[in-house]
């Protein structure tokens, strides 16, 4: 079976970089950094690139790379991180307040 392939079906993965909360090597698990809109609902910023990540919250933003396996894994990861919305690619520094 060739490299990136599953009975002649590619496999589907996509890496996504997530901004977190501050975390020591060694720490058990990472907690994301959620934002929030005026009504209350809980946003999950992500991002396709890590120099979009950088781009869009800081280069002292912590983060970790997360990796899907399916298309699907985008709303799994949002409802495991209590998100309602999944922002992509959003940039923080153009808005007033603080990066998530």
């Amino acid at each position: 079976m060739a490299d990136g392939q599953d009975g002649g079906t590619a496999a589907w993965t996509k890496v996504v970089y997530v901004p977190s909360r501050r975390f020591q090597r060694g720490d058990a698990l990472a907690e994301f950094a959620l934002s929030r809109f005026e009504d209350g609902r809980r946003v999950l910023p992500m991002y396709s690139s890590l120099e979009l990540l950088v781009a869009g919250c800081g280069e002292d933003q912590p983060w970790v790379a997360v990796q899907l396996r399916a298309p699907e894994g985008v709303e799994e990861l949002a409802e495991l991180a209590g998100a309602d919305v999944v922002l992509w690619d959003v940039d923080f520094t153009q808005m007033d307040g603080e990066s998530p």
